[in-house]
């Protein structure tokens, strides 16, 4: 007999990012693999996640281990050596929500790469490696997105 306990404590809250204001028209997708071990730890409430939300702006990672992969792109030249740092490799916006995957394996992702609904401001970038809590887009990633030749990435 299925049964209800009041309480267990107060959690932080925590849910999917929108950084779309419209699906209309509809933004263009590729697949990638990311990196598990391209995701900071963040603490919430005492436990480790790695959580990944739409809108953090995603870049190949061209060497090491993970190397043909995906992990998010961060504007830190000295933490972050495996590419992921150069906006040359940028190659859009995640899609998909991770709240706890990649704690365990790589796993696969949608990146929208043509879409003028973006908002920047509903975006995420990372500022230094190992940093837990990504940073809003900054106009710099913003205009590097703009001019990338593989991307048709209008922020409104």
């Amino acid at each position: 007999m299925p049964t209800f306990v009041k309480g267990g404590g107060v959690s932080t809250p925590f849910g999917r990012n929108e950084y779309l204001r419209s699906t209309n028209p509809k933004p263009r997708f590729e697949s990638y693999t990311v990196a598990a071990a391209s995701i900071p730890v963040q603490t919430i409430d005492g436990t480790s996640q790695k959580i990944l939300q739409p809108g953090t702006v995603m870049a190949k990672i061209t060497s090491g281990a993970d190397a043909g992969k995906v992990g998010p792109y961060s504007t830190d030249t000295v933490g972050v050596t495996d590419g992921r740092s150069d906006s040359d490799n940028i190659v859009g916006l995640n899609d998909t929500f991770l709240p706890w995957q990649l704690l365990e394996e790589d796993c696969e992702i949608a990146v929208a790469y043509d879409s003028t609904m973006a908002v920047q401001a509903w975006c995420f970038e990372y500022t230094a490696a190992g940093a837990a809590v990504p940073q809003p887009l900054s106009n710099a990633t913003a205009d590097a997105m703009r001019g990338n030749k593989k991307l048709n990435v209008n922020f409104s």
